[in-house]
């Protein structure tokens, strides 16, 4: 092949790569720069092994393409749409206010309205994710999805599902309304009497959002600290819902029974929150130490209570990591930390007790547990801002 046209195909390439990347930025810029996003709605139905995929190859592969850590070396890589150090109110945020964060209201959250009213209408049961339930409609005609706790672990995966939603809803994010119920009048076994959780079935979804199209975006990024603050591990694509309203989208965060020390209802396994699932490099050095060489502090932590499982506070935050690599938490910078940190420091004791004690936990000591838990971790993550 001749010099000229190796030159040409070059040069095809880089034109192709550039203009890829140019096309990429426009879109990016869109949607992390526009509080409200009005159109151009993005919404993925990618299944789980899909969304694993695309977050421990190709994102990787294609930051590595476009050069993305030296672009973020040389030119800086701050938030798009900051404001005066912070966020304005959003598609995917609310600054809340002093009102708004009273022990009372962040107890309440967003459950403005009465909780579901039996007799509960059984429509659907619930065939994916690691929780048994069901989609119900209660006596005044809403939709519900219903989490039942594991009958082994009573009041685990109720727990954190609560506590995890009120928790990101103070902070800002949007939750949909989620209350503790008992269930009754199904006609069905396996269901009534069961302590459940009761999410508001939400209307007009388009889909799942991934983190990776907001990379940008401040509040985005800055969730990667408030998640490693309650360990909420399975904070990936697929749990979170994007719905149409008006012509304006909303961005939700559901599913939060992976929260503390709980993971899909079940007691976390010991490495969560330290390394990614699937980590090749953890697993060799494993097999290579002989079992000796692992990420977690203590392989034989203990299950603190079939209420609690597996929750403490011996963590490093800026070493947390969620289920599966998130681009969006990668590219946290010190003033979106900073700005995670002072949301984190208005939620103290009084707020905590208040919504723990909404959980209804049956033993006292589980609820001091994790009060103390939480209050502890809270200072490891105000220590990376005050010290």
């Amino acid at each position: 092949m001749s010099e000229a046209r190796v030159r040409s195909g070059l040069a095809a390439a880089v034109a192709v790569w550039l203009g890829v990347l140019t096309a990429g930025c426009s879109n990016l810029r869109y949607t992390n720069a526009t509080p409200f996003i009005e159109h151009h709605i993005r919404a993925s139905d990618d299944p789980v092994w899909v969304v694993m995929f695309k977050c421990h190859v190709l994102y990787p592969a294609r930051d590595l393409l476009t050069l993305d850590p030296l672009w973020r070396c040389v030119f800086g890589d701050e938030a798009w749409n900051a404001v005066d150090d912070g966020v304005a109110d959003s598609s995917f945020y609310t600054n809340r206010g002093p009102a708004d964060l009273t022990p009372a209201a962040v107890a309440r959250g967003p459950c403005t309205m009465p909780p579901p009213q039996p007799p509960i209408q059984v429509e659907k049961a619930k065939q994916r994710g690691g929780s048994r339930g069901f989609l119900g409609r209660d006596a005044s005609g809403r939709r519900f999805l219903f989490k039942m706790d594991h009958p082994r672990y009573p009041e685990l995966g109720t727990t954190a599902e609560l506590v995890g939603s009120r928790i990101l809803w103070a902070l800002g994010y949007n939750v949909p309304p989620i209350f503790l119920v008992r269930v009754a009048g199904t006609g069905d076994s396996r269901f009534d009497g069961r302590r459940a959780t009761a999410a508001l079935f939400l209307e007009d979804v388009r889909g799942h959002f991934r983190f990776d199209w907001f990379r940008h975006r401040r509040e985005i990024r800055g969730l990667r600290l408030a998640c490693a603050w309650i360990n909420d591990t399975d904070r990936i694509g697929t749990n979170t819902l994007v719905t149409v309203a008006d012509g304006v989208a909303k961005y939700y965060l559901i599913d939060f029974n992976s929260c503390m020390g709980s993971w899909q209802g079940r007691p976390k396994k010991t490495w969560r929150g330290h390394r990614y699932q699937g980590h090749l490099g953890w697993a060799l050095l494993r097999v290579l130490s002989l079992g000796l060489l692992h990420p977690e502090p203590d392989p034989s932590q203990p299950v603190i209570s079939p209420a609690v499982g597996r929750f403490d506070a011996d963590f490093d935050p800026l070493r947390w990591h969620s289920q599966v690599p998130n681009t969006a938490f990668d590219h946290m910078t010190e003033l979106d930390l900073r700005w995670m940190a002072e949301r984190v420091r208005r939620l103290g004791r009084p707020q905590l007790q208040a919504i723990l004690a909404a959980a209804c936990l049956s033993n006292p000591a589980d609820e001091r547990h994790l009060l103390e838990t939480l209050l502890e971790r809270r200072r490891r993550v105000l220590g990376l801002v005050d010290d």
